[in-house]
């Protein structure tokens, strides 16, 4: 067999870039006397055939990644089509081919990705817990905390020694022009915030040293998505670097992230102390054994109020994928100033805040399975959610479901944790912020319900509950 190995970037017709996705078409036209071609992508073995005659318009790819490409064999020939483009970005090359039986055009593409994690790092966290305050998270933070939309805002931590440290440190430069571009209407807040603050945590800095001037900021991996409809380099975030940067070197943020490294270290411990993940890590593959992470991720800081919120991420790894449970929380403040509870109260509380994060991994495509019902039920929305508050934020019928089946889910956590007092204790408190604070104004009857159905099917797993609590759902509406 001769092997033809092109190099698309001297060979190719045409190059376009349409945002970051690179198209390109291979020049010439691809003879297949037989009227078939094979693909194998780089590390299967198995072949992939299509025919030049095929009525279909079936697009085959393979996710992004460095050196990966794929081989097509026509003839007694190949071809190679090798990814020829940067990280995270798509590439798509459409290939030509003619047969005594017709002709086709092939749309090879490399898929955009979400994340891609390098070898070393999926070795070093199999079954590992990171807790952390990344340093250009933190600088984000500490940015919307003292734009003119942090000021206003009720949902952030604006207590205690750090924010102070960090209201002096930064008082100077609050004239900067990025605060300009961080004044938004109470109605666009919360998009806006979480659009800033959480794909923040997709950049690096440049320079590593934490003594370092160099303030350049890059969107290196390897997470390029974190929330919205597009990736990260996108968003408010993204579109803010140069004024970030800039703003990052006026007001010496690195040497403030330095001071403070101390801080940050027992901030960590104290999470740790408090949130038992491995726990409810094992609690929730044994309820859910479908669904499998290999990693997770707390990361925090300790401006954040109580907005929380989870991503997932993946990439095929040795014949099988490796996948991590990134969770964006508070600190611990919010119960260690409360004097009158004990240590295992403040650590079921706390353990809630993670817990209903760390879940929707594993209900969210439960309730796949049962979609139209869900939304049969729930599309009832002012049976389940008042208007106002956290619930506005959960548009569909859905989501709603989703939000009791999580926080619902904690609680049999606690009950299957915690000795009755404790786990009675935190119950309580559970049910109070969903139906008093967050307007799901059901909750509390629809986890009785769940915790009654637990009890009385014990042999089950609580995937298995889903038409069960749903049968009871539907007799509410």
């Amino acid at each position: 067999m001769r092997k033809l190995v092109f190099v698309f970037v001297l060979l190719m017709t045409s190059r376009i870039s349409i945002g970051q996705t690179v198209e390109e078409t291979y020049p010439k036209t691809l003879w297949c006397s037989n009227d078939t071609f094979a693909i194998k992508f780089k590390g299967y073995s198995q072949l992939s055939y299509f025919m030049v005659s095929r009525k279909d318009k079936i697009s085959p790819g393979i996710d992004a990644a460095p050196n990966q490409y794929a081989t097509i064999y026509f003839d007694r020939d190949s071809l190679r089509l090798n990814y020829n483009n940067h990280l995270p970005y798509q590439h798509n090359i459409y290939v030509n081919f003619a047969s005594p039986k017709g002709k086709t055009t092939l749309r090879f593409h490399f898929n955009q990705l979400y994340s891609y994690f390098p070898a070393a790092y999926m070795e070093k966290n199999m079954s590992n817990i990171q807790f952390d305050i990344p340093e250009v998270y933190e600088l984000a933070n500490i940015l919307w905390t003292l734009s003119p939309s942090g000021e206003r805002a009720k949902d952030l931590n604006k207590e205690g020694a750090y924010y102070q440290r960090v209201a002096a440190h930064f008082k100077p430069y609050l004239k900067h022009p990025i605060f300009r571009a961080l004044d938004f209407s109470d109605s666009l807040y919360a998009n806006k915030y979480y659009d800033f603050r959480e794909n923040s945590f997709a950049f690096n800095f440049q320079d590593p040293k934490l003594n370092s001037s160099n303030t350049k900021i890059l969107f290196n991996g390897p997470y390029y998505y974190v929330y919205g409809d597009e990736l990260a380099d996108s968003s408010l975030f993204g579109k803010l670097k140069p004024l970030i940067e800039d703003f990052a070197a006026k007001s010496k943020f690195k040497q403030f992230y330095k001071n403070n490294l101390d801080y940050y270290k027992k901030e960590i411990q104290r999470q740790k102390e408090l949130l038992p993940i491995k726990q409810m890590w094992t609690w929730l593959e044994d309820q859910f054994p479908k669904t499998k992470y290999q990693s997770y991720r707390i990361v925090f800081s300790p401006l954040i109020g109580g907005s929380h919120s989870t991503q997932r991420y993946s990439t095929y790894y040795n014949s099988q994928w490796f996948g991590e449970n990134v969770m964006f929380v508070c600190n611990t403040d919010r119960y260690d100033r409360m004097p009158d509870i004990s240590e295992k109260q403040k650590e079921g509380l706390m353990s809630g805040i993670v817990f209903t994060e760390i879940d929707h991994n594993y209900v969210n495509p439960a309730t796949n399975k049962y979609a139209k019902l869900v939304d049969s039920i729930f599309s009832n929305r002012s049976v389940w959610a008042k208007k106002g508050n956290n619930s506005d934020f959960y548009g569909s019928s859905i989501s709603v479901f989703n939000e009791y089946m999580t926080h619902a889910a904690f609680c049999l956590y606690i009950l299957d944790t915690y000795e009755k007092s404790i786990a009675d204790f935190v119950i309580d408190k559970r049910e109070e912020l969903m139906v008093i604070r967050r307007n799901f104004i059901r909750f509390k009857e629809f986890d009785k319900e769940l915790i009654r159905l637990r009890q009385q099917h014990k042999d089950l797993k609580v995937v298995d509950l889903y038409p069960f609590i749903l049968d009871w759902c539907k007799r509410q509406v």
